[in-house]
């Protein structure tokens, strides 16, 4: 994150995540369970 950058929003996510997916499975859940845009300006925890 860059100083003065501001964020959209922050999502958190409740359920157990397997991180051995990488940034492209957690990116496909994050379209596919939230309906968001992973390459939007929120934070996804």
């Amino acid at each position: 994150m860059h100083p003065g950058h501001t964020l959209g929003a922050v999502y958190l996510y409740r359920s157990s995540i397997d991180f051995r997916k990488s940034i492209g499975g957690l990116s496909a859940l994050v379209e596919q369970e939230l309906g968001l845009n992973p390459f939007g300006d929120a934070l996804y925890l």
